[in-house]
């Protein structure tokens, strides 16, 4: 069976991960995962390949399993070790509204670009990245243009700190705890 080469066009698709190369001789694929676990990268019937949404690719996924520390897939349409090489880098999306996302957790997409105040309604920045490092999220987040103190907060996005996510206003109440000034560094 042929992958369905129907080029698609949702209003928004988001990466889950990527091709790592191939597994074998049958044209299984070696998967880097972005999903929490790694294995939910497995709970989709389709995937759309391509170096970016402007230009995907759907295929069926026939078989996703967990392999040792590694994810591997079957795809229709990819039958050989050659065939699958080929897939090679790609990156893996689906769309955003196949998502699902439980109460009070939110998609890193989604968080980037919010505005971030503190408790007293002051404007610390705007989410540029998040990065992970084991026992939390963080939040990168940027200071305004013509800030008196230009540079970059990392805040933990935990409980403690983060106060209010309203996606819809593109807003994000935090409170600095004592000594979460340490996580500001400043741009010379």
């Amino acid at each position: 069976m042929m992958p369905l080469r129907k080029r698609l066009t949702p209003d928004r698709f988001l990466e889950l991960g990527a091709i790592q190369g191939a597994h074998g001789l049958k044209g299984a694929l070696t998967v880097f995962s972005n999903t929490r676990p790694a294995q939910a990268i497995a709970g989709y019937s389709f995937w759309w390949l391509g170096h970016s949404p402007d230009a995907l690719i759907r295929y069926a996924v026939k078989r996703c399993w967990q392999h040792g520390k590694r994810v591997l897939a079957e795809l229709d349409g990819i039958h050989d070790c050659n065939q699958a090489e080929s897939l090679k880098g790609m990156k893996i999306w689906v769309p955003y509204d196949d998502v699902e996302v439980a109460v009070n957790e939110f998609l890193w997409d989604d968080l980037i670009g919010c505005q971030v105040y503190d408790v007293g309604n002051e404007l610390m920045g705007t989410v540029t990245a998040l990065e992970e490092y084991g026992a939390q999220d963080i939040l990168v987040v940027g200071t305004p243009e013509g800030s008196s103190e230009p540079g970059e907060w990392m805040l933990p996005f935990i409980e403690g700190v983060v106060q209010d996510v309203d996606i819809d206003a593109r807003r994000i109440m935090i409170e600095l705890p004592e000594g979460m000034d340490a996580c500001f560094t400043p741009r010379l």
